[in-house]
């Protein structure tokens, strides 16, 4: 049978859009179909177009899908299905269909595969080769489908164990040639819990992990198909267990396969300065942190887990200690007001924080914060393609609407990525990378001089990127409401 793969295309700009990194659903489901005999191509968007001359001659076809590409999945579908490939059967899974099932089967997917599809994807290659008989589909979990007149949606799937999966071939992905940088799980699942956040929901609160031997396996399957190539580790929080990264880092340094690493860490892993010294012996160079806001009320109120008054120190720390910051910023929580927005602000300057995104709070279906203010009557955006981050979806507390997205995308954006601030950052970074690499006797001119051109080139990127943004940015202002919630006529956004 031939499977083939899509991931749609992100709707407009942002920071990381010439990244080319793919995200790791199709590549693991189509590895294990593949292992099975099956023939599987995966199409990403955002890497090289669709050939729909191949689509045409697909038996199956997978689409994953966030919730900002949502409305292009649906699209896809519908171009498949009218004029494309009517015979194949599409099934779309991810993190969106995951909590809005009946939404994708009325959008025309035949199937859905909600939580994780790692072994539920494999069972349903089985009941398709065994002959299709009704009564053994209705025993795979975490599939939805329509029956008759109504919804089928089976019990959520059991956990998956991470060593049972393959390493994800990426040669599957049409136009990826060679990388660069690779993306790699090593766990799934998160304590913490964030209201604004589905990862608990998706993956569970127990963090389960790939062992160290597994992930240098990974590492060194992809040394022999790319080389030395930098990894970019996609776990939602790769410090999730201090002794198990501390390990990790261990069994890099010991195989000899330190090459350029980064990956998500909490701010707090600060407080072990041990392993932050470690992870820079292993190669890594840039840590991808949710700071999500300065202001105490915020960070109570999301259940965080960080107190403001230590998030300076903690910056100081890990810069100590070689490693660059990429912070995340969440703004729009009901205890944000115009003036914490530019404390934030503020603080990514003054902290000296290499590269930034600040974001708008999206109510993504999944999440606590997506349940609250729907019963709240308070989101005036049911058009997915913009719970991107970069637009206002919903009434703010303290602020107006067009308040929020002018002082996230108009003003904190371009503070951050003007030319004076990445003259400063440059200047600073070398001559604190110097310092750490010698106070930490692991010198290597080669790699930090990569390393910050790489913060260069994003940072002038960055520039580019808020530049271009401005004027849809500026559209999208004259259909946003201009009163706060409960003031002048009622608006809602759909397409």
């Amino acid at each position: 049978m031939f499977i083939a793969g899509i991931e749609p295309k992100a709707p407009g700009m942002h920071i990381f859009s010439q990244t080319l990194m793919p995200r790791l659903g199709l590549p693991q489901l189509l590895t294990i179909a593949g292992e099975k005999g099956h023939k599987c191509e995966i199409y990403c968007e955002e890497i090289a177009p669709i050939n729909w001359d191949r689509i045409k001659q697909a038996d199956m076809i997978l689409i994953s899908s966030l919730t900002s590409t949502a409305p292009r999945a649906y699209a896809l579908i519908k171009k498949i299905k009218e004029d494309v490939n009517p015979q194949a059967t599409i099934l779309m899974g991810g993190p969106h269909v995951t909590f809005l099932p009946e939404e994708a089967l009325d959008k025309g997917a035949d199937y859905v595969f909600r939580h994780e599809a790692d072994n539920t994807f494999p069972a349903f290659l089985e009941w398709w080769s065994a002959g299709k008989d009704s009564r053994d589909l209705l025993k795979i979990p975490g599939l939805s489908f329509v029956v008759g007149d109504h919804y089928h949606h089976a019990p959520r799937p059991a956990r998956v164990n991470l060593d049972s999966l393959p390493t994800p071939d990426l040669d599957l992905i049409a136009g990826f040639g060679k990388p660069g940088a690779i993306p790699l799980i090593t766990s799934r699942g998160c304590p913490w819990d964030c209201d604004f956040c589905s990862e608990v929901a998706m993956f569970g609160r127990a963090f389960r992990f790939r062992s160290e031997e597994k992930v240098i396996e990974d590492i060194r399957y992809y040394n022999r198909r790319y080389g030395k190539i930098p990894i970019f580790i996609a776990d939602d929080n790769l410090a999730a267990n201090n002794a198990r990264l501390e390990r990790l880092c261990h069994e890099i340094i010991g195989n000899g396969l330190v090459r350029s690493l980064s990956g998500q860490i909490r701010l707090d892993l600060a407080e072990n300065p041990k392993v932050l010294s470690l992870m820079f012996k292993a190669g890594f160079e840039r840590v991808y942190i949710g700071y999500e806001s300065t202001n105490a009320e915020s960070l109570e109120a999301m259940g965080k887990g960080l107190k403001a008054t230590n998030m300076a120190d903690y910056t100081k720390t890990i810069h100590s200690q070689g490693l660059e910051i990429h912070a995340m910023w969440v703004l729009g929580f009901d205890t944000d007001t115009i003036a914490t927005v530019k404390d934030n602000i503020r603080a990514a300057i003054n902290w000296k924080i290499e590269t930034s995104q600040f974001l708008i709070l999206v109510p993504i279906p999944g999440s606590r914060l997506y349940e609250q203010l729907k019963k709240d009557d308070r989101i005036f955006n049911r058009d997915w393609a913009n719970y991107d981050g970069h637009h206002v979806t919903f009434y703010p507390a303290r602020m107006t609407p067009r308040q929020l997205q002018v002082a996230v995308m108009l003003e904190a954006m371009p503070k951050l990525y003007n030319h004076w601030q990445t003259i400063r950052i440059f200047v600073n970074e070398n001559w604190r990378s110097a310092k750490a690499s010698f106070r930490l006797r692991s010198w290597h001119p080669l790699r930090r001089t990569k390393t910050t051109l790489v913060t260069l080139v994003v940072r002038i990127w960055g520039w580019g990127v808020t530049r271009k943004m401005k004027k849809p940015i500026k559209a999208y202002l004259q259909e946003i409401p201009s009163a706060p919630s409960g003031h002048g006529p009622p608006s809602l956004i759909t397409r």
